[in-house]
């Protein structure tokens, strides 16, 4: 009789998943005198894939832009123009693809470790410190715009109107004037050819730079 009941638990436990094995010991246990013979389990067992050698990794310079904006499509924002920005290092700053790097300047017997690309370099200059990262970019004739509009051409009233009576006219030397704005850390300065007691709403933006930490000087030299 145990046996009967012993197969029909067999029967239900493969139909039911349960493994020979667990079926087994429970028979062992309830009658010593069986012992059937369980079979064991087997699973197929997939061959191993073969090893092989991962592709050496390629490492490649950052890729220049497709196609470089136009002047009048930079945007000037504290700190930057364009995509370059006050505080990148030479490498970086190199890689926007908007400069060139290393360019002798003849007339002054320096080498600038960056310098805007032809396109670029009657409007935009570029300082940088000794190890290349740059520190001033300047804006010397009409082109690159701020968000709200302001570029170099645009009146003392109309940068006046945008800054705010908060910004008021300071004298920047040589009979000049200039308004300054930061976000943060970083800096706009607009520079007009008149003194603060000279200056009026007509007067024009003749330079404008940004910096990063200190205010602009809004000073160039010819060299």
């Amino acid at each position: 009789m145990k046996q009967q009941v012993a197969a029909a638990i067999l029967a239900a436990s493969m139909v039911g998943g349960v493994g020979t094995g667990v079926v087994a010991h429970q028979l062992n246990s309830d009658d010593p005198k069986a012992s059937p013979t369980a079979t064991p389990s087997t699973t197929a067992t997939k061959p191993k894939p073969a090893k092989t050698k991962p592709a050496p990794v390629k490492t490649t310079a950052a890729p220049l832009p497709a196609a470089l904006l136009p002047l009048t499509s930079l945007k000037i924002l504290a700190g930057q123009v364009g995509p370059v920005k006050v505080g990148m290092t030479k490498a970086q700053a190199f890689a926007t693809g908007y400069l060139n790097q290393d360019v002798p300047r003849t007339a002054c017997g320096t080498v600038d470790k960056l310098a805007w690309k032809d396109a670029y370099k009657a409007t935009l200059d570029i300082y940088t410190l000794d190890d290349g990262e740059v520190s001033s970019i300047g804006v010397s004739n009409p082109g690159p715009s701020t968000l709200s509009g302001l570029q170099v051409g645009s009146t003392f009233k109309a940068v006046k109107d945008v800054l705010g009576p908060e910004h008021a006219p300071e004298e920047m030397g040589y009979g000049q004037t200039g308004m300054i704005i930061n976000q943060g850390d970083s800096w706009i300065g607009f520079l007009f050819n008149a003194a603060p007691d000279a200056v009026t709403d007509a007067t024009p933006v003749s330079f404008i730079e940004v910096t990063r930490g200190n205010p602009p000087g809004l000073m160039r030299d010819g060299c």
